[in-house]
């Protein structure tokens, strides 16, 4: 990899800190998520990433657990504004940008927000879908940050929500 895995930061950090009880037994598999998927977006990027995608990342998918729901691309942006202003944070469309629109099937326009989406991608695909990430690159990132059964969560939620919301996809 051209530049080191990030393994902690301190806005993912205090994050998953506060919503640890929210997070239950899936703390470490939403953790390593989250990490995997910012290191991939920082390698697409080439550097590293501003503070408000790492905002962005601790909170993209902390919805599900927080509102109990996989209908939560908006409750998760939610939870980024009492952080923004603990950390600073002044472009708080942004953060709810890259938030919102990570699931896209399009490009989401400007490269921050799509280099996130590409960035989920690429971690949700398990590297199938790659992008331009060298397959030797994931690996070392997953060597660091492995799967922990994120995958399984999702397949479990993704089919419990579809079973109960046949209509909302």
């Amino acid at each position: 990899m051209s530049s080191h895995i990030v393994l902690t930061h301190p806005i993912v950090e205090a994050v998953l800190d506060r919503h640890r009880q929210d997070l239950g037994a899936d703390l470490q598999a939403y953790r390593n998520h989250v990490y995997r998927s910012l290191n991939y977006h920082q390698l697409l990027l080439d550097r590293a990433v501003p503070e408000t995608a790492a905002l962005a990342w601790a909170v993209h998918d902390l919805g599900i657990w927080t509102a109990n729901t996989f209908d939560y691309l908006e409750k998760s942006a939610d939870l980024a504004l009492p952080f923004a202003g603990e950390f600073g944070i002044t472009d708080i469309a942004g953060v709810r940008r890259m938030v919102t629109e990570h699931h896209r099937l399009r490009s989401a326009g400007d490269e921050l927000s799509e280099t996130f989406r590409v960035a989920d991608r690429i971690d949700v695909s398990r590297g199938l879908i790659a992008g331009r990430i060298s397959r030797s690159s994931i690996k070392a990132v997953v060597a660091e940050l492995p799967y922990a059964g994120f995958h399984a969560f999702l397949v479990r939620g993704l089919t419990r929500y579809a079973v109960h919301n046949p209509t909302r996809p």
